[in-house]
């Protein structure tokens, strides 16, 4: 009975994926595609083993809304295993908009049910800013695959690994730092996590470095502080990144582009699966979906005058969005 009921769900799934629609770009193979319900609308996502596109408009017309990414940054979440539904989905980005599209069938649990019609399901979810906008439910019977090995092979193919507690993936090329990166600090009554003073450098600018040594790089601006102290700081604006001075020294700095990193290879645009790698393990207070981690420079001294901070921020697509450091004086 088992080996039969082995067989039968083999053929339930090549039956699935024998269904695909074919409305996508040349040379594109369907992810998954159907009707939205009530709409009048529908959706493709299509793939090969570069790009992934999002099509949604008009049923049979051409579309109101396209895009597309690399295989390499696609937001795609593979079926986790469990549950009694089998549903893979990926989430496109554009803007302060995220358009997440799944689809999937119920999984038979004997052969009996293997018998029955296959009940198919679909969705768009809309965000704006990480708040949902928007639920569109497919119209079961025009939903189309939804699973199989097409992106997250191409993924596999590309050196990513899907990381299951941070529900991203990770390069093959972002190796753990040996030793951890992130250390303990007894300094205080409760053991904290903190970062070795290396670490807050930014393309070699570090805290704390004079301003005589800046010159290269451009004259800081007197602006109000942006924390709302209303007092007036120094601050370099560069391509990507800014740096605060206070009494000629680096006090604060900030990158938003990924052209700025840190020693360790921290950096704006990678997932949060590459970024605990490189830390080594997630920061104590925080879990592997945190939508930031916030932790402190290792020092020997309570109240340091260099008792710097770095708080990493990811955005809705997962990704670092910004890297900032701060002083005591902030």
């Amino acid at each position: 009975m088992g080996n039969n009921l082995g067989i039968g769900l083999f053929c339930f799934v090549a039956l699935l994926a024998t269904n695909a629609a074919a409305d996508c770009p040349l040379d594109q193979e369907v992810f998954t595609s159907c009707q939205i319900e009530g709409r009048g609308t529908e959706v493709f996502i299509c793939f090969d083993n570069r790009v992934t596109t999002y099509s949604y408009g008009p049923i049979g017309g051409a579309p109101d809304l396209f895009l597309s990414e690399t295989i390499e940054r696609v937001d795609f979440e593979p079926w986790s295993g469990v549950g009694t539904a089998i549903s893979e989905s990926v989430t496109f980005y554009n803007g302060a908009y995220a358009y997440d599209v799944g689809g999937g069938f119920d999984r038979p649990f004997s052969v009996e049910e293997m018998q029955q019609p296959i009940r198919r399901f679909g969705w768009i979810e809309v965000s704006e800013n990480g708040a949902v906008v928007a639920n569109l439910e497919c119209t079961p019977e025009t939903v189309s695959d939804g699973f199989g090995d097409g992106i997250h092979d191409a993924k596999l193919a590309a050196g990513q690994t899907w990381d299951p507690d941070s529900l991203t993936w990770i390069s093959d090329l972002v190796q753990p730092t040996v030793p951890s990166l992130l250390m303990e600090s007894h300094l205080y009554e409760t053991v904290e996590d903190c970062l070795p003073a290396t670490e807050f450098n930014l393309n070699d600018v570090s805290m704390g470095d004079p301003l005589d040594t800046l010159g290269k790089l451009g004259s800081p601006e007197t602006v109000t502080d942006p924390f709302g102290s209303g007092e007036l700081i120094d601050r370099m604006f560069l391509v990507g990144a800014s740096i605060d001075i206070f009494q000629d020294r680096v006090y604060g700095m900030s990158a938003t582009s990924p052209d700025w990193r840190t020693p360790s290879g921290l950096k704006v645009g990678l997932t949060r699966g590459e970024v605990i790698r490189i830390l080594g393990r997630v920061p104590s207070g925080y879990d592997a979906t945190s939508d930031g981690f916030y932790t402190q420079v290792c020092s020997d001294t309570p109240d340091a005058v260099d008792a710097w901070s770095i708080l990493i921020e990811f955005g809705q697509n997962k990704r670092v969005e910004t890297i900032s450091f701060v002083s005591p004086s902030y």
